[in-house]
């Protein structure tokens, strides 16, 4: 396992989040989570890639109504995702049933060194997998190709990827800190005859982190 040199350590730990410090929870548990007491919101470190480095998650427990998390991650820069440290809430609503169901977050990224490849995405499950893409650096793409660009869609305008993979949703104007419209893009996806009437199951926002050594954080996050 790669260990980060102390000098990089201490530099880093300056990008510490300071909110809700007196009142941290943290692990380096592959899939430790963190499951908040009320509003329905899990935190999971979830390093799930091939090769993955070493990565620890911290919680400010206090947040539990828009959770804020932050990881310090060491990945190194060998292709495939390392990770997908995320918040979850369960929603158990048919698609069809839905009337409004909007993602927000807050996000920042301070690399200390390495290649920066990430992407911040909404990855709900209705069953079938569909991915909201926020913000991502430009060497990461979704899975499968290009299948209608420019799409309007609650409020903002999308690039569609689907064959090979997951239905992907990419922002054509990405954001740190913004909403998404997730109802609209599951009812778009059900009205064109893409996939059939579902029941939203998990919903998760976070950042898959293919490579790079620094801190991912949110600061605010909410599924409602």
């Amino acid at each position: 396992m790669k260990r980060t040199p102390p000098i990089v350590l201490i530099a880093t730990l300056a990008a510490l989040p300071l909110t809700g410090l007196a009142s941290t929870w943290s692990t380096t548990a592959q899939f430790g989570q963190y499951n908040f007491s009320s509003g329905g919101y899990s935190v999971n470190n979830d390093v799930w890639g091939s090769g993955a480095g070493a990565q620890t998650l911290y919680v400010n427990t206090s947040s539990g109504s828009a959770p804020n998390f932050w990881v310090f991650s060491q990945q190194p820069n060998t292709g495939g995702i390392k990770s997908y440290p995320h918040m979850a809430k369960t929603i158990n609503v048919a698609i069809n049933s839905l009337s409004s169901l909007t993602g927000s977050y807050n996000v920042a990224n301070s690399l200390s060194s390495g290649t920066d490849e990430h992407d911040w995405a909404f990855d709900c499950w209705v069953p079938s997998e569909v991915m909201v893409w926020t913000k991502w650096t430009s060497g990461v793409g979704p899975w499968g190709t290009l299948f209608q660009s420019n799409v309007s869609i609650g409020g903002h305008s999308y690039n569609v990827y689907q064959p090979g993979g997951p239905w992907s949703f990419l922002r054509t104007s990405q954001s740190s800190a913004s909403s998404d419209n997730l109802a609209a893009v599951f009812k778009w996806l059900v009205s064109n005859h893409h996939l059939s009437n579902g029941t939203v199951g998990s919903c998760q926002y976070g950042v898959e982190i293919t490579s790079g050594v620094g801190w991912w954080t949110v600061n605010s996050s909410s599924i409602q």
